[in-house]
């Protein structure tokens, strides 16, 4: 924090300067421009190397904030999620019958007509081969009924919802083009027999998008499963959820735990932490490149307009209006990238992708998400360079001294 603050504080303090001196001082910024046009073939490789930085460094966060989409958009405040004592995620969770009947008629459960909306579920993992011919564990999750309606993000795309008792299952659609044979009609084959697609859904963008849906007794029965591993239930408002909780812990025949299902989801998108940490290692090595590519080339204009720098000083320019106007030209310079970089990090926007969860060991799809934060963020990160880059030419054009400049170095 203290070294964070040591750093941008005479960052902060020196970017104040140059713009005040945008308006303070008469900064020749248009012949810095024109100089720009005039080296055309540096100013455009320049610019594109910063533009390659920033696109990486854009796309990269995309990353993570698609897996952050995938988890935050799944989870309701209203609802609750139930594990077993001190078990973080569903996969090794596990709630025998007995306790799964007691928890399905507890009062503080919301009710309509069909009953209490709350849907008793197990989950498992298998191996499936995808269409690049590697393979990865995919979750398969039964549910009841009542699951369905549980996740009103869910639309059925194609086909129709599976019925119990004939080992249907359906999938999302996304997971469709990432894995060979998943289309409506086929057959999957798992837990020691045939299930039949019979259709494909969307979750608009949750996580759910990652898993294969079934009825709960076949997915026990095929996978030999004697106990649930949670219960999804939903609370008549955000605000019972604690209430539900501390009778659920207190309740002797039960001694669950409860998560409200939107802190589970947030505890999910951890797995999107080694991307980041990944991204940001990538990022910090191309800054370094860029970096100093922004301040070679701005060198090079100083070595060759020693001249003309020393014309702007017998003009009357003094040396500090030459230090803003050369560090403007290299954050002109590198705004130019990070603009570009950032529109070009556009057409990443959408495509699907998927990772391991280093938490449930299962596969999570989600797709590149292009938000105008992290368009800024890329803009910001391309000044930054442009600040870093150009300070040493620019303090080197403006001690140039003057009679040293007007002989042309």
């Amino acid at each position: 924090m203290i070294l964070g603050l040591l750093i941008l504080l005479p960052l902060a303090a020196y970017l104040a300067w140059l713009v005040w001196a945008l308006v303070a001082y008469p900064i020749p910024l248009g012949y810095n421009l024109r100089s720009l046009w005039q080296r055309k073939l540096s100013s455009l490789s320049t610019a594109a190397a910063i533009a390659l930085v920033v696109g990486i460094f854009v796309v990269v966060l995309s990353l993570a904030q698609g897996l952050s989409v995938a988890f935050v958009s799944s989870g309701r405040p209203d609802q609750a999620i139930v594990l077993r004592p001190n078990a973080r995620f569903e996969l090794n969770s596990s709630i025998e019958r007995d306790r799964m009947r007691i928890l399905k008629v507890h009062p503080l459960l919301k009710r309509d007509a069909e009953g209490p909306m709350a849907s008793a579920e197990v989950v498992v993992v298998k191996l499936f081969p995808m269409a690049d011919g590697t393979d990865t564990n995919v979750t398969v999750r039964g549910l009841e009924g009542r699951g369905i309606a549980l996740r009103p993000q869910v639309r059925l795309l194609q086909g129709r919802w599976f019925r119990p008792g004939l080992s249907e299952v359906v999938v999302p659609r996304k997971m469709q083009g990432r894995f060979p044979g998943m289309e409506v009609g086929r057959n999957l084959r798992m837990g020691g027999r045939d299930w039949q697609i019979v259709g494909s859904f969307d979750a608009g963008g949750a996580s759910y998008e990652s898993e294969v849906w079934s009825d709960v007794n076949d997915v026990m029965q095929a996978f030999r499963r004697e106990s649930y591993s949670a219960m999804v239930a939903r609370l008549e408002g955000p605000e019972r959820v604690e209430g539900f909780l501390k009778a659920v812990e207190d309740d002797k025949r039960l001694k669950l735990d409860v998560i409200r299902e939107t802190d589970y989801f947030r505890e999910l998108t951890k797995a999107g932490d080694p991307i980041k940490i990944l991204g940001n290692l990538i990022t910090l090595i191309l800054t370094g490149a860029a970096i100093f590519a922004a301040m070679n080339t701005m060198y090079a204009a100083v070595a060759g307009r020693t001249k003309e720098i020393g014309t702007l000083r017998a003009l009357g320019f003094r040396q500090r209006e030459i230090l803003a106007s050369f560090q403007w030209e290299s954050i002109f310079l590198c705004l130019t990238g990070g603009l570009l970089g950032s529109g070009l990090a556009l057409f990443a926007n959408g495509i699907q992708t998927g990772t391991t969860s280093f938490e449930t060991f299962s596969d999570v799809s989600f797709a590149f998400t292009i938000t105008p934060g992290l368009m800024a963020q890329g803009v910001a990160f391309s000044l930054v360079m442009g600040l870093l880059g150009g300070f040493l030419p620019a303090w080197r054009a403006s001690r140039i001294p003057l009679t040293e400049a007007m002989k042309g170095g």
